[in-house]
């Protein structure tokens, strides 16, 4: 891809989020592979924050959604400074772009996980774990209809102005069965959705394990500090205004979002 198309993709991109505005593709197409669709990733990223991840995310590590959106594996991305908020939170409405909820099983890292020459198993990705923290992931997109969406699309645009609402969370965690977890969402009182954390890959720690190798993969590795989400555990709930939704993870605690 060339450098001209990256640079109009990712001025499309940023001028539909800063207008709230959608739209239905790029002028320069969908990009022709997963290597153009991360150079635009990656070129939105540098543009729209300080160089500096705050974090990853997995997505797609659903199978219902890797089969929605026509994909053969997860991908991956970045989270900017700033996205991260505690439970409870209140999200505005950005314009016409629509908000959908994800409850997601997230993890802090303690220690770096830097690139190297061989993969990381899941014994060395837990060991660098800090903490694990119920969260939803706030998704807003600038495609129309997102979910039915080129996914190279979706990859290009990296999630870039998305939020994570995630609670407190535990240290000690490893006594948990995450993939056992029991999540609902209720939303005004009502249940919405309900899932458990095997909906992931085949499990919580198998989508950080795989997020882990995925960043080593793009030249930076998971980081100390970065807060790190692995998918929905539960179907998607699209929000809007007057919505109070509670999500609920069990053991592990609760995420509170009212959007406005």
């Amino acid at each position: 891809m060339s450098e001209t198309a990256i640079e109009t993709s990712v001025q499309e991109i940023v001028e539909a989020c800063d207008r709230q505005r959608l739209i239905q593709a790029m002028s320069t197409g969908v990009p022709k592979d997963l290597a153009a669709a991360y150079a635009i990733q990656d070129r939105l990223f540098q543009r729209r924050s300080d160089g500096k991840a705050a974090g990853w995310f997995a997505s797609a590590t659903n199978r219902s959604m890797l089969h929605q959106l026509g994909l053969t594996e997860p991908y991956g991305a970045r989270w900017r400074g700033g996205r991260f908020l505690r439970s409870p939170a209140t999200i505005r409405s950005p314009g016409e772009l629509p908000v959908a909820l994800e409850a997601e099983i997230s993890f802090q890292m303690a220690r770096d996980l830097p690139p190297r020459g061989r993969r990381y198993e899941e014994a060395e990705v837990v060991s660098a774990v800090r903490s694990v923290h119920p969260s939803v992931e706030i998704v807003i997109s600038c495609f129309r209809d997102w979910m039915n969406q080129a996914p190279l699309n979706l990859i290009a645009e990296g999630g870039i102005d998305q939020f994570l609402v995630h609670g407190a969370g535990l240290e000690d965690w490893r006594h948990l069965d995450l993939a056992s977890l029991p999540i609902a969402v209720t939303v005004n009182g009502q249940l919405k959705a309900a899932g458990r954390g095997a909906n992931v890959l085949d499990g919580p720690v198998s989508a950080i394990t795989w997020l882990a190798n995925h960043a080593a993969g793009r030249g930076e590795g998971l980081k100390a500090g970065q807060i790190c989400n692995t998918g929905m555990c539960a179907p998607v709930y699209f929000a809007k205004p007057g919505d109070e939704a509670l999500v609920d993870f069990g053991p592990l605690g609760r995420v509170e979002v009212s959007v406005v």
